[in-house]
């Protein structure tokens, strides 16, 4: 290895550094996309410098050769990546959105799979020839069609950049020019050297310089960075902001020097012409200006004098990027349209006086505690003679003592959050020691330029008796609909024990049966009315305690063995209207009823299961009664509807009755799958 190509090597070595160095750096202060982009170009180049450095610096032909694949990571992907750079510099984000960017960086992920894989293929360097000399081993490498397909798409996108950027310069301002100037640059001195080395001019066998131009560019941008702020505020924020929006825009530096201002500025005199002026100097032109300027605290609102003529409101705001400060921005705005809004509402106010005094509702202004305004209605609710007797009194003062503390809350609520809240009902103590029930709702306004409270009451004193009275009533209607729900219960099991006993005297077994069937069918309606009487809503029971309930009782009723009949219930809590629940827990005692007393005969074993479950069909909340037992089954050409057994024509019509499905399954055993969508309706 010669003494000149340590020395390139260690200057692109260098470079690297410094490329990694800025990667790092922006990386550490992303607050933007740019940072991103920008850290990515830095990367990129980085691996460009770092492969050509070892590639002079490596003395191997075989290492020469790596390192120039690995530099290929740069070389493919740095014009795209500075392509994606200055287009987010210029704000045009839409351009670089996930499709974009991965349609921009498929031919050099291919060329950098073309590089690492050439030994096979030959299509970025057909041929790779050593030479030496006093120099040392180079190596001279012929350019194939990949190579090419490269450079060209790296030179169009270099272009392009460069045609964004110069437009940009045109329509920034001046004190972005320096960075424009320098991305610019950033991208023609690379592509600069490149085209001396493919056009041969230097007539160096083998030796990129390239990469030494990319040094440049690398050093540019750090100026660029450190000195005028790169990543800082872009200009295409001021050329979208400065040029759309009303309010006039000021902006200094750190030397109090205006540095940029918006076409609105001229509102108060203040134009292109006067960027570079001191704030002194623009004073001399408008001294409120200056005066404004020093405010950094609150807004300032002033009227302008001739030649202007306006209000206005200023406000200085001061820029920091990173906590470093960088200048000033003071924003001026034209509120003459409100002043004279404000005048209207002054005139307003005299109007919305005499509307107060036409309504019906008590209507109350209150500053503090004070009352300072009262309509007509307002002197009626309070047990005044006259609206005046009420003023200056403190509002609090009428309240009575449930109350207090909810109204103290809602006056400070609605002066500090600026909110109305909803009407609510409190207590008051009239001056004639009356006690009322009101309903109050709070608003805030402005009275007479200050903060206020509007407050709208209404006696509902009446309405509360009426209200009283009705809950008497309805509670009443309770007590008589539970005493009817209990007496229901009651006949229910007289009527199942008058079956118990009647049965005890008849002898033929299936006359028997028929009688314990109607002792279940009493006592499963009875079961719904005890619950109906038990619970606080007489309309709806809980229908799962119900099930476990009802299925408990008809095991033992039919003396079930369990050794040899296992019962599972599986069931959902669930409200169920009565005028559903009735018809369906008649369903479920004879379905249940039949698996105890056909499924498993002479001593066979088996289980029956109970399943009740909701679900949304279509939107529409449904249930579902599944019982099912795995035993002896019904015969193949059994056609329920046409059996004149009453236990199964009873399911048929209560299902009817609530509008439900029924479905059958034979397959193992006997399934009854009932399916319905609860109505309030069960008329068929």
């Amino acid at each position: 290895m010669s003494a000149q190509h340590s020395i390139f090597g260690i200057i692109l070595i260098i470079s690297a550094v410094i490329l990694l160095y800025l990667s790092f750096y922006s990386l550490k202060k992303r607050s933007s996309n740019l940072y991103f982009y920008f850290t990515l170009l830095t990367l990129s180049v980085f691996f460009w410098c770092l492969g050509s450095a070892l590639e002079f610096i490596s003395v191997e032909m075989w290492a020469k050769i790596f390192w120039i694949k690995v530099s290929y990571i740069g070389v493919a992907t740095a014009a795209p990546l500075w392509f994606m750079v200055i287009l987010e510099y210029a704000q045009y984000g839409k351009y670089i959105k996930p499709a974009y960017i991965g349609t921009l960086m498929v031919l050099p992920l291919v060329i950098i799979l073309l590089a690492f894989t050439n030994d096979w293929h030959g299509f970025i360097w057909p041929t790779i020839t050593p030479v030496f000399s006093t120099n040392g081993l180079l190596l001279i490498y012929a350019h194939g069609l990949g190579y090419w397909v490269n450079i060209s798409y790296s030179f169009i996108l270099i272009i392009m950049g460069l045609l964004v950027l110069l437009k940009l310069l045109m329509k920034s301002s001046r004190m972005y020019h320096n960075q424009i100037l320098i991305l610019m640059l950033s991208g023609l001195i690379p592509l600069f050297f490149s085209a001396l080395y493919n056009t041969d001019v230097l007539g160096i066998p083998g030796l990129d310089i390239t990469p030494f131009g990319l040094t440049i560019s690398g050093l540019l941008l750090a100026i660029s960075i450190f000195k005028f702020s790169l990543l800082g505020i872009r200009p295409i924020a001021y050329e979208t902001l400065f040029d759309t929006i009303k309010s006039a825009f000021m902006v200094f530096d750190t030397q109090d020097t205006l540095v940029d201002v918006n076409p609105a500025a001229q509102m108060i005199g203040i134009t292109e012409g006067d960027v570079g002026k001191h704030v002194t100097e623009l004073g001399g032109k408008l001294p409120e200006l200056e005066k404004s300027y020093q405010n950094t605290e609150e807004e300032t609102t002033l009227y302008l004098d001739d030649p202007v003529n306006l209000w206005v409101r200023m406000q200085n705001t001061l820029l920091y990027d990173q906590n470093e400060y960088k200048g000033r921005l003071l924003t001026i705005r034209d509120i003459s349209k409100l002043k004279r809004v404000e005048k209207d509402f002054t005139e307003s106010e005299k109007r919305y006086k005499n509307l107060a005094e036409l309504s019906p509702d008590a209507i109350l202004v209150v500053v503090g505690e004070k009352i300072v305004f009262a309509n007509r209605a307002s002197a009626t609710l309070f047990g005044a003679e006259d609206p005046q007797d009420l003023l200056d009194k403190s509002f609090l003062s009428f309240h009575h003592s449930d109350s207090l503390e909810t109204s103290k809350k809602r006056l400070n609520q609605v002066i500090i959050e600026r909110k109305s809240l909803d009407f609510i009902e409190e207590k008051i103590i009239a001056l004639d020691g009356t006690v009322k029930d009101i309903e109050i709702g709070d608003a805030p306004i402005t009275y007479n330029g200050q903060g206020a409270v509007q407050i709208v009451a209404r006696d509902i004193s009446q309405r509360k008796k009426l209200e009283a009275d009705l809950k008497n009533s309805l509670k009443e209607k309770d007590l008589m609909m539970k005493e009817i729900h209990h007496r229901v219960k009651n006949n229910l099991m007289v009527i199942q024990s008058l079956l118990n006993l009647q049965s005890r005297y008849i002898k033929d077994t299936e006359a028997r049966d028929i009688f314990k069937d109607s002792q279940n069918r009493a006592k499963s309606m009875a079961m719904i009315h005890e619950r109906l009487y038990q619970s606080s809503d007489l309309k709806r029971i809980e229908f799962s305690d119900y099930i476990n309930t009802l299925t408990t009782n008809l095991f033992y009723s039919y003396a079930v063995d369990p050794q040899r009949v296992k019962m599972t219930v599986n069931v959902e809590e669930v409200m169920l209207d009565v005028n559903t629940a009735i018809p369906l827990g008649l369903i479920l005692t004879e379905l249940v009823s039949n698996c105890f007393k056909y499924a498993f005969p002479q001593d066979a074993a088996g289980e029956v299961k109970v399943d009740f479950h909701s679900f949304t069909d279509e939107d529409a909340k449904k249930f579902r009664l599944t019982v099912s037992d795995n035993g002896v089954g019904l015969p193949v050409d059994f056609d329920p509807k046409k059996s004149d057994s009453l236990g199964l024509m009873l399911i048929y019509s209560l299902s009817g009755q609530i509008g439900a499905e029924i479905k059958l399954d034979t397959t193992h055993g006997t399934e009854f799958e009932i399916t319905f969508e609860e109505r309030l309706d069960h008329s068929p």
